[in-house]
C-alpha cells in the first residue's frame, strides 16, 4: 500500500477553481444523484417534506445541482472554504435557476457554523481526502445530523500501488490538461483506503460495514441513522 500523501487542504486560486470546474464531472455526478435518491427517500416520511441537507466541500456546486434537478423539496447549504471555488459555484447555480434551492457558505467542515442535531442529512463528494485529519469532520457530522437523518459520502480510494495509481490518472484524466492530471494524481495519493474510513465510522459508534467501494477509485459512506 502507498502510503498517504498530503496535499493541500484549499484549492482557493482562480485556476483551481476554473480548472475543477472544466474537468468532466458529468458521470460521476449523475451516479453521486442517482445513489442519493433511495438515501433521501428513505429519510423522508412525508414526500412533500422539505430536507435541509448540508453538502460540505462543494466546490463549485456541480453536485447539489444535479441533485436538485432530480429531487424536489431540498434546501441544500452548500459549503466550502474555497472562495473562489464558491464564486464559480454562483455563477453555475444562478445558471441552474436553482438560487432558493442552494444556498453557498464559506465554511470550515471541521468547525460547521450549524447548531446541534440541526441538520437532515450531510453529503459530500471528494472533501475527505483534502482534510490532514478526518476524524474532526466525522465528529461534526455527527454533532449535526438529527436523530434518524442520513449522512451519503463519496471519496476517491488511495491505489494499492503507484502502477495502479498511473493507471487510474491514464484511464480517467488522459484528455484533461496537464494541471488536472497532477491535481487527480495527487487526489489519489492523499485518499484514504477503506480500512481508514472504517476507523473514522468506529469512532463515532456508527457501523463499520456503512463504507463500501463502490468504483475502482471511489469508497462510499451510506447511513440512515
Amino acid at each position: 500500500m502507498i502510503p498517504r500523501q498530503l496535499e493541500p487542504e484549499v484549492m482557493d486560486t482562480r485556476e483551481e477553481a476554473v480548472n475543477y470546474d472544466t474537468m468532466d464531472h458529468s458521470e460521476v455526478n449523475r451516479l453521486f444523484a442517482e445513489s442519493l435518491l433511495p438515501v433521501i427517500t428513505g429519510c423522508r416520511h412525508d414526500q412533500t417534506q422539505t430536507l435541509k441537507i448540508l453538502d460540505l466541500g462543494t466546490g463549485t456546486a456541480l453536485i447539489p445541482i444535479e441533485i436538485c434537478r432530480r429531487i424536489p423539496h431540498l434546501q441544500i447549504i452548500a459549503t466550502d472554504l474555497a472562495a473562489e471555488m464558491l464564486k464559480v459555484a454562483q455563477q453555475n447555480i444562478q445558471r441552474a435557476g436553482l438560487s432558493e434551492s442552494i444556498f453557498l457558505e464559506h465554511a470550515d467542515a471541521k468547525q460547521l457554523p450549524c447548531e446541534n442535531q440541526s441538520i437532515d442529512g450531510v453529503i459530500s463528494n471528494s472533501l475527505i481526502h483534502h482534510i490532514p485529519e478526518p476524524q474532526s469532520v466525522f465528529a461534526e457530522i455527527k454533532r449535526v445530523l438529527k436523530p434518524g437523518g442520513f449522512l451519503f459520502l463519496r471519496d476517491l480510494l488511495r491505489p494499492d500501488s503507484k502502477a495502479e495509481l498511473d493507471r487510474l490518472v491514464t484511464l480517467y484524466a488522459a484528455d484533461e490538461n496537464p494541471h488536472q492530471r497532477q491535481m487527480f494524481q495527487d487526489s489519489l495519493h492523499a485518499a484514504l483506503t477503506r480500512d481508514e474510513v472504517r476507523a473514522l465510522l468506529h469512532s463515532c459508534h456508527w457501523p463499520e460495514a456503512a463504507v463500501q467501494i463502490t468504483s475502482d477509485r471511489h469508497w462510499t459512506v451510506s447511513l440512515n441513522l
